[in-house]
């Protein structure tokens, strides 16, 4: 395979006989647990030499998942058999540049969140093909949000309904809320009027629903910043 994009830190090609293998992500533990599993998203923490080398890993394993070089799940668990009526909005942000692609998401999501599932000894799932049984645009996806809005307002409607978001933390709490999450970093900083406009109007979809931010229902985060509650907060802004 070709890769597009250049590296500084890793050698793709060393890597690729791993993915050839269902359970790659078990193969590839160390890195994956380094990188995404064990960090707790503090950039001061780190050098730029090691958030770069974790960039890198997450592009080459979007180049090879945009490629269909990585075996996933053709079935599996049915997770969505969980959901139940919706009755909780979950307000997130990326935390990131708002011009990261759905395709990084997208990698984040397999290995952020069903990898380290799947490495788990005492599940069922453990050593199998990652499966998520949800798709998006006519292919696999492990984006955890219903929705994403960009600072222009412009909206991705990524799972349906009766789909669970594996995002807020708790499982009972996933299979009852709908996640709406904000393509922008918003530690410090109110969302965009647009991308306010566009949640409201999601919003408005789900009548009697509670907001409720990540953070409020994760203690763990700071998910979606540091300006969402209090009473000059924006979170007053989505109702």
């Amino acid at each position: 395979m070709k890769f597009k994009e250049s590296y500084k830190y890793i050698n793709p090609e060393n890597y690729i006989e791993k993915f050839t293998n269902t359970d790659w992500y078990l193969k590839l533990y160390p890195e994956l647990n380094e990188y995404f599993y064990s960090y707790d998203g503090n950039r001061e923490n780190k050098t730029q030499e090691w958030l770069d080398h974790r960039k890198e890993f997450a592009i080459m394993i979007m180049e090879l998942l945009e490629a269909d070089k990585i075996p996933l799940g053709k079935s599996g668990t049915n997770w969505d058999a969980d959901r139940k009526a919706i009755d909780t909005i979950v307000i997130h942000h990326t935390s990131t540049s708002p011009d990261m692609s759905l395709k990084i998401i997208n990698t984040l999501g397999l290995i952020r969140l069903y990898a380290p599932f799947y490495s788990k000894k005492e599940e069922p799932e453990y050593g199998q093909p990652i499966w998520s049984n949800h798709f998006y645009q006519n292919k696999p996806t492990f984006i955890a949000y219903h929705y994403i809005i960009e600072q222009d307002g412009t909206t991705h409607h990524i799972l349906k309904d009766n789909e669970i978001g594996w995002q807020a933390g708790k499982w009972d709490m996933n299979c009852n809320s709908i996640s709406v999450c904000f393509l922008d970093d918003l530690k410090n900083k109110f969302p965009t009027k647009q991308a306010i406009q566009s949640a409201r109007n999601i919003i408005k979809q789900y009548e009697n629903c509670q907001i409720l931010g990540h953070k409020e229902i994760n203690t763990k985060t700071t998910c979606p910043g540091g300006l969402f509650e209090g009473e000059d907060g924006w979170k007053k802004l989505l109702i």
